[in-house]
């Protein structure tokens, strides 16, 4: 399933990884980069503490969350 493929998810408690993986269909880190901060917040069970973790691991493949 999904989850396999979405190891970078492990750091984010689960309701934050159900939200990307479920909500948004995320499987992969670049596809984070389609998203802002603000659109992830709206997500249910996606807290504020989860977007600094999802920036750092986006910062280690050169990339960012969308403006």
């Amino acid at each position: 399933m999904a989850k396999k493929n979405a190891n970078f998810l492990n750091f984010l408690g689960a309701p934050a990884q159900r939200a990307l993986l479920y909500e948004l269909g995320i499987t992969k880190l670049e596809d984070l980069s389609k998203y802002s901060k603000q659109e992830l917040l709206c997500l249910h069970g996606f807290g504020p503490s989860s977007i600094p973790k999802l920036e750092a691991e986006l910062r280690k493949i050169g990339m960012q969350l969308k403006e």
